[in-house]
């Protein structure tokens, strides 16, 4: 059965942007997770942005989770952005995660993500970006860029701020995952691009990555962790 909680939003200030943080959440977290992402996103107010923190558990498919929590968000006339927040994911640089969240604010683009590893593949954590491989089918990892703005295919959704007309453009269901590969997050992007959306990502916003160990954004070191 699935459970919604819908946390009580800051006033919302004339013209000051408004963000959903949506937690699609399945199990356990980290105390560190907590105290460095959770709370200070849903608990110490900002001068230049509103937040309404949204929290989904108890649904099995993940892309379920994600158009639960934008509908619910959508339903919010105020909201003006929504941010998917997994729940392993850390802020690394800057450390403050509403500092990051106001730099992904500040790009004023459609669909701007932070930069972390994705879980090990192929015995490495690559970057949680791709591009569509040029030559066939599927991704290649993106490992070198120039600048910190950049354009990519594909993303993973654990820290990644959308606007509101984003999902009022394209119509629902924004997420689908029915087969193995491409996951709902994949599939977004592509359905997004459809439809004029690039996806980017601002690559001096890096996160840490948790979930057993805890992959480090700026050089893919892994340090022990625990739940």
């Amino acid at each position: 059965m699935a459970w919604n909680e819908n946390l009580q939003a800051q006033p919302v200030k004339s013209m000051v942007p408004c963000v959903a943080i949506c937690v699609p959440h399945f199990s356990s977290v980290s105390m560190e997770w907590v105290e460095s992402t959770w709370g200070p996103l849903r608990y110490i107010p900002q001068p230049d942005f509103a937040k309404t923190p949204r929290l989904s558990r108890g649904i099995l498919n993940l892309d379920t989770h994600r158009n639960e929590l934008v509908r619910s968000a959508l339903a919010d006339k105020a909201v003006t952005h929504i941010l998917f927040l997994d729940s392993d994911v850390v802020a690394e640089s800057p450390s403050d995660i509403n500092q990051a969240l106001r730099l992904l604010l500040l790009c004023n683009a459609p669909i701007a993500s932070g930069l972390y590893r994705a879980k090990k593949q192929h015995g490495q954590y690559p970057y949680a970006m791709w591009s569509k491989n040029p030559n066939g089918v599927g991704y290649l990892g993106i490992e070198s860029w120039t600048g910190n703005w950049i354009k990519v295919s594909v993303i993973g959704f654990g820290f990644v701020l959308l606007k509101r007309e984003v999902f009022e453009t394209v119509p629902f269901p924004w997420f689908v995952w029915k087969d193995v590969s491409p996951s709902e997050d994949f599939y977004a992007c592509e359905l997004f691009a459809k439809y004029g959306f690039e996806t980017r990502v601002l690559t001096s916003v890096q996160l840490s990555h948790q979930g057993g160990l805890k992959v480090l954004c700026k050089d893919g070191k892994v340090i022990s962790f625990d739940v």
